[in-house]
């Protein structure tokens, strides 16, 4: 599978979905929601993250830099975030299309004389 990420209208493909890479995921994820890491350590954590998926040079190009003190912390952990959304984006996909084809074999010739039948009983009741 292939799995890419946009950002600033590139685009950037990321490595498989591994254990080790869902593993600093989640690290990366839970760090980000860690209230007791100084603000630094939480965002240097990140960066770190996104350097290791990326790589460096395609990070450093993404965040406009290579030094945590000149990324805008708010567009890292976005790109964390669809990080995140990229690896979960062929699960979700799978689940829309089973979705559908359930809903495709809904016999809606006999549901809806049902639903005009009962919306009739109602403006009867009234």
């Amino acid at each position: 599978m292939v799995y890419t990420i946009i950002l600033n209208n590139k685009s950037y493909d990321l490595p498989k979905k591994t254990v080790t890479v869902m593993e600093r995921l989640d690290s990366a994820l839970t760090i980000d929601n860690n209230n007791k890491l100084s603000l630094r350590d939480k965002y240097a954590h990140l960066h770190s993250f996104v350097k290791d998926v990326l790589g460096e040079e395609k990070a450093k190009e993404c965040l406009g830099s290579e030094n945590l003190d000149d990324i805008d912390l708010s567009e890292l952990a976005i790109v964390v975030r669809k990080i995140h959304d990229a690896y979960d984006k062929p699960i979700a996909d799978y689940q829309a299309e089973k979705m559908r084809a359930k809903m495709g074999q809904v016999p809606f010739d006999k549901i809806v004389p049902l639903m005009n039948a009962v919306n009739a009983s109602a403006l009867v009741k009234k």
